[in-house]
């Protein structure tokens, strides 16, 4: 018997949810192997702490961190690591975002930095656009999960520095490419997601529902709908989930900038 911290995190008012979606997605990932998942916890931190048992169970755990990251000490990280964190306090500083990625120091725990130098080269071309202009377009939220690669870190002042990875950036361009906008939605069920569709009237206008994490969904709208009008419709459904749109109109708008100041010189 192992157990594996995770950071797939939950929300506090929905444990249980959590724990019966995690539980459904890893029988569903270890229906091959000989292991059982005995148990899901989680911790003050709210991480989840899976219990698994079988011949099996030391593949089981390697897939458990490979796809839902690890909690791990700085001293253990190298540049080129791939690591699984999701956004906290998106808009707080305008120099970056931070990521909580599960590491930690002797005395504390570490949020990784996404800087604003990264954010520009990976996601508008090297544009010298604002930070929010970014975060506005590619609808980061609070708590949105997505994989990062390593850039630097420096163990003395516990600081460590990240980039979307290749498979990230590829996801979220990827209903980008087909010009339809996406609802991203953290700290909900789909069963909720559903009901506030049908609520505010909005369930035609929506072609996909995909899972991004435990409580973290992606809404692929129909060409033609504008995400950010169901958002008040939606909010005022969901309670406390955080809500963001992904709009390939301002995706664009993002290397234009420089070259309309360019013409304005």
């Amino acid at each position: 018997m192992q157990k594996v911290i995770t950071l797939e995190k939950t929300y506090i008012v929905a444990k249980h949810s959590s724990e019966k979606a995690f539980t459904y997605i890893l029988n569903k990932e270890f229906e091959n192997l000989d292991v059982k998942v005995k148990g899901i916890s989680f911790t003050k931190e709210r991480y989840a702490e899976v219990t698994i048992e079988g011949e099996d169970e030391e593949i089981a755990k390697n897939i458990l961190i490979r796809n839902y990251g690890t909690i791990r000490s700085i001293g253990d990280l190298q540049e080129g690591d791939a690591i699984y964190g999701r956004f906290r306090e998106v808009g707080e500083v305008k120099f970056g975002l931070f990521i909580d990625c599960g590491i930690t120091s002797t005395t504390q725990n570490i949020d990784a930095l996404y800087p604003l130098y990264e954010m520009r080269e990976q996601l508008a071309q090297g544009k010298k656009v604002p930070l929010m202009n970014m975060v506005r377009a590619y609808g980061f939220i609070d708590n949105l999960p997505m994989f990062f690669e390593v850039i630097k870190k420096q163990v003395l002042g516990s600081k460590v520095w990240v980039k979307l990875s290749d498979e990230s950036l590829k996801w979220l361009k990827s209903a980008l490419k087909e010009k339809k906008e996406s609802l991203i939605i953290c700290g909900t069920t789909r069963r909720m997601i559903k009901h506030a569709l049908i609520g505010s009237n909005h369930a035609e206008d929506i072609e996909v529902i995909e899972r991004i994490g435990l409580l973290e969904y992606r809404l692929i709208c129909k060409r033609g709908t504008r995400a950010d009008g169901m958002i008040p419709e939606l909010g005022y459904l969901l309670g406390r989930a955080k809500i963001g749109a992904q709009v390939p109109k301002r995706v664009k708008e993002l290397t234009k900038v420089q070259e309309e100041l360019k013409v304005k010189d």
